[in-house]
């Protein structure tokens, strides 16, 4: 009868083992969301010449990291559930039917975002080589071209290698917007 016993327990127990996969993301203890988005104004107004000059369009991105159940607990200083985001990048379609888009854009992020907390990073969206070359830098003084990016934040928990990622999405004009006016 012992024999069994010990059977069915290592048959339960190798159940309960292949269902801890703990490279599977689809088991996360967290779930990242993005907060804020440009300080949830949109569209991003993207001024291709300012003053003569050409700027980078940076945004700030609020996300947080909640339990996905509260039936699990963490410790403080315990690294599973706390996620580091460590790349970006922003695709470009076309939303007013001229079919003008950038290309892909990537970058490096370097961002930790910790359990029931909020964490904020600036990320640039439109690059200063978007901006200097066609087909931004080719559009009419008194047209605006509409396009949507999408921005995909990659990264990992911090205690394991499930991976993760967050999306979000947010309009951006680009014209030539009228250069504030200085002095009196």
């Amino acid at each position: 009868m012992s024999t069994k016993i010990a059977i069915l327990t290592l048959l339960m127990a190798a159940i309960v083992f292949a269902g801890c996969d703990s490279d599977n993301p689809e088991q996360n203890r967290s779930v990242i969301s993005i907060e804020s988005l440009n300080a949830n104004v949109a569209p991003v107004t993207s001024d291709i010449l300012t003053n003569g000059s050409v700027f980078p369009d940076v945004i700030t991105v609020v996300f947080r990291n909640r339990p996905y159940s509260r039936m699990i607990l963490t410790r403080p200083d315990d690294p599973y559930g706390n996620y580091v985001f460590t790349r970006y990048t922003v695709e470009w379609t076309s939303s007013d039917g001229s079919g003008t888009t950038l290309p892909m854009y990537e970058s490096d992020l370097g961002l930790s975002v910790e359990t029931e907390e909020l964490a904020i990073a600036e990320i640039m969206i439109v690059t200063w080589e978007n901006k200097a070359n066609p087909p931004i830098s080719t559009i009419p003084a008194v047209t605006q071209v509409n396009m949507n990016a999408k921005i995909t934040f990659y990264g990992h928990e911090a205690g394991t290698s499930r991976e993760t990622t967050t999306i979000a999405n947010i309009g951006v004009i680009f014209a030539d917007f009228a250069d504030p006016v200085s002095g009196p």
